[in-house]
């Protein structure tokens, strides 16, 4: 083989590895795009100026109704399993935070954390009946999302299920937590242009997403390990949370409603600090507890095959506790206007 041929193999092969890594990239950003099946899709335009997509599954007319936030770096499709385990007399809304999926950002001013509390704000109230009871529930960077969004609707806001939630003071509260933050924080600085130059076909997702294997959701979720939309949306939101819980967050609001924490049995052995924290949780509304998911970790507990129903029985019962809280209180006020 003469010495010209060989560079020309080289450069040959790298051309089809860009150009299969773009194409694979443009794929996963259209696939990301498209609804859920057996939801109705739904769109609102915010006072931030960002465009909101949300998914509604109906269930009994005057039920409760059940809004769920995704993680960093997790769209609507990260609560699919849980929501086909729940029970359909209850109505799910799942819905994607500015820049996942086909949520657009449109807010002039810098990202934080206000912006999507906002957002999560308008969709309750575009998108849930005053029928019934309404319940939020949020994963991880979620659950905190979550848990702001029902202070500041509280009115609106009958109950609150954090799974694994992060919690602002975390990384101070445990060295673990601080350490491997910085891993997270390296990965985010690299993985937009990583996404955009085609690298997502090259990451090992069968180990990123094993977890999840099983799962009739898998391929949507590598898929979306893949899209450009992922990576940016997620480094603008780590950029400004990494920073915040470094600095200690913010006190948790005080709620008047029933505050449960789903942990993961691998967040509860491996950093037991995170008790405190979700002890804070459950301290700040009025009532609820800790319910432990056995086997899970921060990722299988709402992705998983072995543990998504177990996640969906704990969301089910603290949901039955707020309805039968909302009945009492109902037929009070009825007994009261008589």
């Amino acid at each position: 083989m003469s010495t010209l041929t060989f560079p020309k193999l080289v450069k040959t092969g790298l051309a089809a590895c860009l150009t299969a890594g773009l194409i694979h990239r443009g794929y996963s950003d259209l696939a990301c795009r498209s609804g859920h099946t057996g939801f109705e899709r739904h769109s609102l335009r915010c006072d931030s100026g960002n465009i909101i997509t949300y998914h509604v599954r109906r269930g009994a007319q005057g039920g409760p109704t059940l809004v769920c936030e995704a993680g960093l770096m997790n769209t609507s499709a990260a609560w699919l399993l849980v929501a086909g385990q729940l029970d359909p007399a209850i109505t799910v809304l799942l819905y994607d935070r500015a820049g996942y999926r086909s949520s657009l950002r449109r807010c002039p001013e810098d990202y934080s954390l206000n912006e999507s509390v906002n957002d999560l704000t308008e969709v309750i109230a575009d998108g849930v009946s005053t029928g019934g009871p309404c319940v939020l529930t949020g994963h991880s960077l979620g659950g905190y999302l979550a848990h702001r969004a029902a202070a500041a609707t509280i009115d609106r806001v009958h109950g609150l299920v954090l799974t694994d939630p992060t919690h602002p003071r975390e990384l101070l509260h445990s060295r673990r937590q601080r350490e491997g933050s910085r891993g997270v924080n390296l990965t985010m600085k690299l993985g937009p242009l990583s996404a955009t130059l085609g690298a997502g076909l090259l990451i090992d997702k069968k180990g990123l997403f094993a977890y999840a294997e099983g799962s009739p959701h898998y391929r949507t979720l590598r898929l979306e390990g893949s899209a450009t939309s992922t990576w940016r949306t997620a480094r603008r939101e780590w950029d400004y949370s990494y920073p915040f819980m470094l600095d200690g967050g913010r006190p948790l609001d005080r709620l008047g409603i029933p505050v449960s924490v789903l942990a993961a049995e691998s967040t509860m052995r491996d950093t037991p600090e995170h008790g405190d924290l979700y002890e804070e949780y459950v301290a700040s509304g009025s009532g609820g507890e800790i319910v432990t998911i056995p086997g899970s970790t921060h990722l299988s507990i709402t992705g998983g095959v072995d543990h998504a129903p177990s996640t969906a029985r704990a969301i089910e019962n603290a949901v039955a506790a707020v309805v039968e809280q909302y009945s009492s209180e109902d037929q009070l006020e009825q007994g009261e206007a008589a």
